[in-house]
């Protein structure tokens, strides 16, 4: 009887904790007309203008494209489905580890807009289905929304670069599905890269993944594993077959690529560059790399959390010949 009393109260504890966490900012909408609901805007220092090392400069004064960062997910509360929008811990984790890590891969190429969303927290997963499809609803409407104001009050036209990864790219395959034709986007879009997602050749009507290293207007996606590894990290329903364009050589195909085409992969010190490190092949959906590398975040044999820093460079410089090919 003890240890029921202990329980009963537990959940009681449980229950009311998550029905209190984040109050009323988890009803109201964000309103992205604030900048302080962005985590990088092109106008103030943010950590998306960090570069690992003096050899590489932060481009975003002089940008001519825009890149939409849309993060993967950090917020990790027990008590709360969606990470409120004010949490200071969360802000901190996407400014200080998600824009130097991912988003700065860009910074040569765009100007870097990533507004804070009300994302899904690593428990929601694990909740039932209802409850899941909620907090995931409600972290699209964030991001949407901000993605809409941002359309309407930054783009004016310009190239865009989509970024996206894990979470981030759940949402990203979602947005672009509901808004790329309605926003007819084709007429912007240099290149989404949606990574870290399980994505299929037929997830979209109107966008087909990328081929070749410098087609525009498509879409390329990975999910890294060490050679013989798995990816329980990854979401996402398979439609048509899965997509996996290798990094190294930019063609989704099953071609093993040698470790002297990487170009370099940035740590998770973020203090250096490392070239030449890792051999990568798509295999059945997953990008297999070899040797597994250290000091890149992994789980076991599952490189999901380091599947951009693993290939920074080769993304920066991708980056570029997309939009040089966009712009002639």
């Amino acid at each position: 009887m003890k240890y029921r009393g202990i329980i009963a109260v537990t959940i009681l504890v449980y229950w009311l904790l998550s029905s209190c966490a984040g109050g009323d900012s988890q009803e109201r909408s964000v309103d992205y007309a604030q900048a302080k609901n962005w985590a990088s805007l092109p106008n103030v220092y943010n950590n998306s203008m960090r570069v690992p090392t003096s050899d590489l400069q932060n481009g975003q004064a002089t940008a001519e494209a825009d890149v939409f960062y849309i993060y993967p997910t950090v917020y990790a509360s027990f008590f709360s489905n969606n990470a409120p929008i004010d949490d200071e811990d969360y802000r901190e984790d996407v400014a200080n580890l998600l824009l130097p890590s991912q988003a700065s891969s860009l910074n040569n190429v765009g100007k870097i807009y990533t507004p804070y969303y009300r994302q899904a927290s690593v428990w929601a997963y694990l909740d039932t289905e209802k409850a899941r499809q909620e907090a995931f609803d409600r972290a699209y409407s964030d991001v949407e929304a901000a993605f809409l104001y941002y359309m309407e009050n930054y783009n004016q036209g310009r190239p865009l670069f989509i970024l996206a990864h894990s979470q981030g790219s759940q949402i990203a395959v979602r947005l672009l599905q509901e808004n790329y034709e309605k926003l007819r986007l084709e007429r912007i879009l240099v290149v989404a890269y949606i990574i870290g997602e399980r994505v299929g050749t037929r997830t979209f009507d109107d966008l087909s993944p990328c081929t070749t290293a410098t087609q525009t207007n498509c879409f390329v996606s990975w999910g890294t594993v060490a050679r013989g590894g798995r990816s329980d990290l990854m979401t996402g329903d398979v439609q048509g077959d899965p997509v996996c364009v290798n990094p190294l050589s930019w063609r989704m195909d099953e071609q093993a690529v040698s470790a002297g085409y990487h170009l370099g992969g940035v740590p998770d010190t973020f203090d250096r560059v490392l070239p030449y490190l890792i051999s990568a092949q798509c295999e059945n959906g997953l990008l297999n790399i070899e040797p597994a590398p250290e000091g890149f975040a992994h789980d076991g044999k599952d490189y999901h959390e380091s599947d951009i820093n693993l290939f920074y460079m080769d993304i920066r410089r991708n980056a570029e010949v997309r939009l040089q090919q966009y712009q002639r």
